[in-house]
């Protein structure tokens, strides 16, 4: 499946409630793994240094630089909206991340920065330095379109050649056993993995054409490595959360202990759901 990042059908309520969007700094999980908002809701938003340092592997599964878009080893990474957001998703984090993904609100009493290591590529992301204090979230935030997704329809890997190496899918597999306290069929997810580097051997520039590889994937063998993923998540939510066909609403309400507000963007609208 394809990461949805149709953001004009939200444009409107994004404008329309300018205030509001302008009052927090927001983290969003551009993978989709709901493992992390779980523990980002714990222990706050912590750089790589400090989760590792915590042993809290089920969060942290990129190996992000500090100017990434990402948490690096130092910063942690915000973005904002500003009346002088284009909604480009080029040349912005606020269009590409927070209004296609499930994102922390977080609160403006913090220190931010512009730049991580150098300086990021995105006009409107900012830094703070190591952490972000779990009482600084202020809430949950994400668009309509992934309320009800089931979750084995969500993506859980971003477009990152360097998220489909063996070496990453072996740690992500360590980072959901150790969440779930479950074994995890490696070999499906394996085979999978090894289909896709057979189709980017093909590929001048993996780096570039990760996407379409996935793409591809799907049409020759029925399904990609993201489909495979997901499933195993989606299973692995079932048996947590003791329900059937977990949606993305239904593993926030379980997570949600601290009860944060929960806000939806809709297409004519903002609203509080939970």
């Amino acid at each position: 499946m394809d990461k949805i990042r149709d953001i004009n059908q939200y444009k409107e309520t994004i404008t329309s409630n300018a205030d509001f969007f302008k009052q927090y700094y927001y983290h969003s999980l551009i993978d989709l793994n709901l493992t992390k908002l779980d523990l980002i809701l714990q222990y706050g938003l912590l750089c790589k240094r400090l989760l590792e340092s915590h042993n809290h592997i089920s969060l942290y599964t990129h190996p992000a630089n500090d100017y990434d878009s990402k948490n690096g080893s130092q910063f942690v990474s915000l973005t904002q909206y500003t009346d002088d957001c284009a909604f480009s998703t080029m040349f912005e984090s606020f269009p590409l991340h927070t209004m296609t993904s499930v994102s922390v609100l977080v609160d403006k009493d913090i220190r931010v920065f512009n730049e991580g290591v150098r300086q990021t590529f995105f006009d409107d992301e900012v830094f703070a330095e190591c952490a972000v204090s779990q009482s600084k979230l202020k809430g949950i935030l994400l668009p309509s379109h992934l309320t009800t997704q089931p979750i084995n329809q969500m993506n859980c890997l971003p477009n990152d050649l360097s998220c489909y190496t063996r070496r990453y899918i072996e740690h992500w597999i360590d980072c959901m056993e150790n969440y779930f306290e479950r074994k995890i069929p490696r070999r499906l997810i394996e085979e999978s993995r090894e289909q896709l580097w057979a189709i980017l051997e093909d590929y001048e520039s993996p780096e570039k054409w990760i996407q379409s590889a996935v793409q591809y994937q799907r049409k020759i063998h029925g399904k990609d490595i993201k489909d495979v993923m997901a499933q195993v998540l989606y299973e692995l939510w079932q048996q947590k959360l003791g329900i059937q066909n977990p949606t993305c609403i239904d593993v926030i309400r379980s997570i949600n202990k601290q009860e944060l507000p929960v806000f939806e963007i809709q297409p004519t609208c903002l609203k509080k759901i939970m």
